[in-house]
């Protein structure tokens, strides 16, 4: 194999050239070196073999789920325990949408936390979604610390119209309008008036006082 090119180092022994070798002759070394071992750009069958490599479990993750979690894991499990490796392992399945808080920010039972998801279109709140987070905040949470609770954030979102207006006089008159113009909508609008006046009276159209 004269045109064989070894991509050991120069101080490895006969035994591992010879296996390199041997493996040459089988696998194509051009097509392994376009390989990476980045999680988020390696192909989906690589990702079961870097969670061995990094003594870490994937079951039951999608694949988006697997890479989010294999970027960090190395840093999750050199920093397990801490609040910051917790977060990251949650945010694996529910991204930036999931927040965990220790007790002494919500006033639970010393040595407890609790989870706050925010329900978004990308990611649905569901028990088996809720599942893989706690399996994975178990993983990198302190033995004694505990779930207490999880809290699941809705928000609606929708436009508000606001009006205001001001006026100022010693008498005003207020005239509302006859109920055949008045049309409901499922708008939701607020008027504010801010009156700086001495006496108001207020009387329908056609009343005489």
């Amino acid at each position: 194999m004269s045109d064989f090119k070894s991509i050991l180092p120069p101080n490895e022994d006969a035994i591992e050239r010879t296996i390199e070798e041997l493996g040459a002759s089988i696998f194509n070394f051009e097509e392994l070196e376009k390989v990476t071992l980045d999680p988020m750009k390696c192909d989906a069958s690589l990702l079961p073999h870097l969670a061995l490599d990094l003594d870490v479990s994937i079951l039951g993750l999608d694949e988006d789920e697997a890479r989010a979690y294999l970027v960090n894991a190395r840093e999750i499990k050199r920093l397990t325990g801490s609040v910051w490796a917790v977060n990251k392992a949650a945010s694996s399945v529910f991204g930036e949408n999931i927040n965990v808080k220790p007790w002494n920010q919500v006033g639970t039972v010393p040595g407890t936390f609790k989870i706050e998801v925010d329900v978004t279109e990308q990611k649905s709140v569901t028990e088996e979604n809720l599942n893989k987070t706690i399996r994975l905040i178990d993983a990198a949470k302190p033995e004694s610390r505990h779930l207490a609770g999880i809290t699941v954030n809705m928000k609606n979102n929708g436009a508000y119209k606001t009006s205001c207006f001001t006026t100022s006089s010693e008498v005003g008159f207020l005239y509302p309008k006859p109920l055949e113009d008045i049309n409901s909508s499922l708008k939701h609008n607020v008027a504010t008036t801010v009156y700086m006046i001495e006496k108001t009276v207020i009387k329908p159209q056609g009343v005489v006082l």
